[in-house]
């Protein structure tokens, strides 16, 4: 007996019945931002936008870029 598919990735996460990705790379977070790959690793240095790394390949937490997005900052 197989279970039946949601067609959702394992990745994804239902929200308001939509699903978001849990991660998403460098250059699809720098696209949703619309920034530089320079200015990203600098927001990923400062560790306002927090990584995991899985083998060689470093993924950016989308729930940091909403943050990031959400939270008044100082420093802008």
């Amino acid at each position: 007996m197989s279970i039946p598919s949601t067609g959702a990735s394992r990745h994804t996460q239902p929200v308001d019945g939509a699903l978001k990705p849990l991660t998403v790379s460098i250059k699809r977070a720098c696209e949703i931002l619309d920034v530089g790959h320079t200015t990203m690793w600098g927001l990923i240095r400062a560790e306002r936008v927090k990584t995991i790394s899985i083998g060689r390949k470093r993924l950016v937490i989308y729930a940091s870029l909403e943050a990031l997005v959400a939270a008044p900052d100082k420093d802008r």
